[in-house]
Order: C-alpha cells, then sequence, then structure tokens
C-alpha cells in the first residue's frame, strides 16, 4: 500500500526532528565532557601547586617550579578559599588564546583564569586585571556574579593573590555591573592624582558600602568574570593591595 503524501511529510518531519535532537545532545554531551575535563585538570594542578604550609598561617603554598614546568606562561595564583575560587593565572601574549585553552594549552571552553596583556606580570600596574569565564558549572569565575549580595562579600571580603616574590592580601571595596565602556577598565593612569580619583569613582559604583578605604599609593587587582546577562555586561570585583608577605 502506497504511503500517502502527508504521511512522507510526518516521516520526514520526524527524521528532521530525530536529527536535531541527537545534535542538541551530542552539544550537550560535548559542554559537559569539557566541563568535567576542566574541572578533572584543575583539581590536579591544586593537589600539585598546595605543598606545606604558608608562613602567613594560610595553610597554603604554591610550588611555582612544578607549575612552571607546565606552563611557563604561568604568574601567580588566586585564592577566595570559601567561594571555591583556587587557579593559577597566566598572561599570554593576547587576550584570546587563553579564553579557549586550560593551562595544560588544552582547548576547552573553561579557559584559564589570565592577565590582561597590557598589565606588567608582577602586578606592579596601579590596576591590573584579571579574566574569568562565567561557567555555568559555577567553575571558574562564575561565583563572582554572588557579589551582587552583601551578604556574599561580609562572608568574602578578601582575596589571595600568590606569586613567586610573595602573597598579596587584597581587600575588596567595590563591586558592580557595567558594559564594555568607559573608565572602569582602565589598567594604567597618567600620575597617582588621575589614579586616585579612580579608585574613588570606582568605590561609588559599588552595589553597596564595603567600608574600606582606599589609597592611591596601594595597587588594585580588578577580577572580572561575564554576567547571566550576557553581551557586553561584565561583572567587577576591585581589590585593594592591604598586606604583602615576602616568601
Amino acid at each position: 500500500m502506497k504511503l500517502k503524501k502527508t504521511d512522507w511529510k510526518y516521516k520526514i518531519i520526524l527524521i528532521l526532528a530525530a536529527a536535531a535532537l541527537l545534535f542538541a545532545a551530542a552539544r550537550l554531551g560535548q559542554f559537559l565532557w569539557e566541563y568535567y575535563g576542566g574541572r578533572q585538570e584543575y583539581g590536579r594542578l591544586e593537589e600539585l601547586a598546595v605543598q606545606g604550609e604558608a608562613a602567613e598561617g594560610q595553610g597554603f603554598f604554591v610550588d611555582f617550579d612544578e607549575l612552571q614546568k607546565i606552563n611557563p606562561d604561568v604568574i601567580g595564583w588566586i585564592r577566595l578559599e570559601d567561594l571555591g575560587i583556587s587557579y593559577p593565572i597566566v598572561q599570554g601574549k593576547d587576550n584570546e588564546y587563553y579564553l579557549h585553552h586550560t593551562f595544560y594549552n588544552k582547548e576547552n571552553k573553561c579557559g584559564c583564569i589570565f592577565m590582561e596583556v597590557e598589565n606588567a606580570p608582577d602586578f606592579s600596574d596601579q590596576n591590573s586585571f584579571l579574566y574569568g569565564h562565567n561557567m555555568k558549572d559555577r567553575s571558574m569565575f562564575a561565583k563572582l556574579n554572588e557579589f551582587r549580595e552583601e551578604e556574599t562579600y561580609r562572608k568574602n571580603p578578601e582575596f589571595f593573590i600568590y606569586t613567586p616574590e610573595g602573597t598579596g592580601r587584597y581587600e575588596i571595596f567595590s563591586c558592580y555591573a557595567t558594559e564594555l565602556k568607559g573608565d572602569a577598565f582602565l589598567c594604567q593612569f597618567a600620575n597617582e592624582e588621575t589614579y586616585g580619583e579612580w579608585q574613588q569613582r570606582t568605590v561609588e559604583r559599588s552595589l553597596y558600602d564595603t567600608g574600606v578605604k582606599v589609597s592611591p599609593k596601594q595597587k588594585t587587582v580588578t577580577l572580572m568574570t561575564c554576567t547571566p546577562a550576557g553581551g557586553r555586561e561584565r561583572f567587577l570585583v576591585h581589590g585593594v593591595l592591604a598586606d604583602f608577605y615576602e616568601d
């Protein structure tokens, strides 16, 4: 018995729907596999990097000799302990490569936490920028978006950056979302006065008052990630150097 034209139409629709479903499942599987691979890789790195007790009592010491054997682009390690943010920091030859490559130079959507290419790798600039993805599994810098809530800040008022020279303790003084434009993204300034003015504008942009007093004598590190809104909006967390412990 011959199939009617309408039967063929339904059959084609079913085939197309099945193909679309398979494609979506394959894409989802790829994303999940990359997320899993990224978590596994950075978990291994933390096991490798953490050695003994830090002199400041933080219970965390980074073995940069071992990390540099894996990737000579490493310049530091960032840690917000209670939020579960603990990753190596790299600086590439541009701001593109580490968007899609991990610390082991493997292509992966997780990417790596990396410093703005225009910044000095030793964090000596007045404002150093660190970038990280807003991953759906809440890895990398995704949890920075939780600083929209003041309660998150109260529980996490500081972060640590470990370098081969020593450990910096940064007090968070401003958190907010903004478009990719304006002076929020400056990393170098004409003089100390203009830098101090920028710091004060940054304080005023904050979603809430942290109470942290900043000075142009202190260096800033800005953490940046995408927001759930997507597009050109970014979430920024600014921290000012409060203490530095030489190794």
